[in-house]
């Protein structure tokens, strides 16, 4: 199928015309932006888990100021910083397991780019408060619940997103335990979480005494037998990150075949409906917040893989996906729609005016930017 060509400039001009309008309308750097269905953002606190990825977009865009020399760089940065010191007491948060997206889309890239103490502290306290989230037993960090929830034990595959957040702070400073925490997640994830067919389920029930799993089920796709698509692509990017940070074949080898999976369902477009087994392929039933998150795995694992067949595979599947998402119908230039992707959808739903689906959301419009990061850096090398 023929794309049209990726304009990283133009594309990166409407995201972060965008991103700075809604920095214009807060003077109180306080109400994080969540969904839109229109001009406007619905936003949350800084608790929720979504509230990371503003200020995550805002340090992406700082970091695209530094590559080409913008003459408002310095303006980028500030604005980054306030919206990332509006989520510094999130660091000492022990009731969700959602540190990772809160604090190192925030926080860590903050440090990542400027080297400051300051926001280091943050993340090496989060990692540990997401640490306490782990029982031995069980052998997961818990993700919903109460931390002392002596009935219930939740565990959501979104949950491999979060552990970079302790790999990162046990080879920087942090206690050594955290690696392994992340590792032992991984590994039960892998045992738990996938089917004979490479799908994923969504969430586990386990017993906290004995780490015996009670039940599966989907609390965001289409049935429990179902594969939600954005949980398929939580564990493609979760472990390729996990290959690049240890050199374990085996997350490599977990990586390609949610990968496998998910791109032999693909539509033509690239961009997968909210849940796999939906059987609805409007666009209104897409989600391609999914689409944004596979194409930054994608471009990791071309860089990963050794044959060099793979390495073109990947890059071919990230460069098809994002070039379809930076063209209509997914781009939105459109100064009347609030996110700068549609057909987004946090959740399946048969409805396409539900609250949940067919929407914009501000975690799609961060991977885009990742995405448009990752692509630039590779035909800039």
């Amino acid at each position: 199928m023929n794309k049209p060509p990726i304009d990283v400039d133009a594309t990166v001009a409407r995201i972060t015309f965008k991103l700075a309008a809604y920095d214009v309308t807060q003077s109180e750097k306080t109400a994080y932006p969540n969904e839109a269905k229109g001009a406007l953002w619905s936003t949350v606190p800084a608790p929720d888990w979504v509230s990371g990825f503003y200020p995550g977009a805002l340090w992406y865009a700082y970091e695209f100021a530094q590559r080409r020399g913008w003459p408002d760089q310095d303006q980028w940065r500030q604005r980054a910083d306030a919206w990332t010191v509006g989520i510094t007491e999130e660091q000492f948060t022990t009731t969700n397991h959602d540190l990772g997206f809160m604090i190192m889309d925030s926080f860590g890239h903050a440090f990542r780019l400027t080297g400051e103490a300051r926001y280091k502290s943050v993340v090496l306290q989060a990692a540990q408060s997401l640490g306490k989230r782990f029982i031995p037993q069980v052998g997961m960090i818990r993700s919903w619940g109460d931390i002392d929830d002596a009935k219930n034990y939740i565990v959501i595959i979104d949950n491999m997103m979060n552990l970079e957040l302790l790999i990162w702070a046990s080879e920087n400073g942090g206690p050594a335990d955290l690696k392994k925490i992340a590792l032992d997640h991984a590994d039960r994830s892998i045992v738990e979480f996938f089917r004979a067919d490479d799908s994923t389920c969504h969430v586990l029930d386990l017993d906290p005494a004995t780490g015996l799993v009670k039940r599966k089920y989907t609390h965001q796709g289409l049935n429990d037998e179902s594969c939600w698509s954005r949980g398929q692509t939580w564990a493609i990017y979760g472990y390729a990150y996990l290959y690049e940070a240890t050199g374990t074949d085996r997350y490599l080898q977990q990586s390609l075949k949610a990968a496998e999976y998910y791109l032999a369902r693909l539509p033509t477009d690239h961009v997968p409906p909210s849940d796999f087994n939906s059987g609805l392929t409007a666009l209104e039933f897409k989600d391609s917040s999914a689409a944004a998150l596979a194409s930054c795995a994608f471009f990791r694992l071309s860089r990963l893989c050794q044959a060099p067949a793979d390495k073109t595979r990947f890059w071919d599947a990230a460069v098809q996906t994002l070039a379809s998402l930076v063209n209509a119908p997914y781009f939105s230039k459109d100064s009347g729609f609030a996110s700068a992707l549609r057909y987004q959808a946090r959740n399946y739903h048969p409805d396409a005016t539900h609250r949940l689906t067919n929407t914009g959301l501000i975690f799609g419009d961060y991977y885009l930017l990742e995405a448009l990061l990752a692509y630039d850096s590779a035909t800039k090398a």
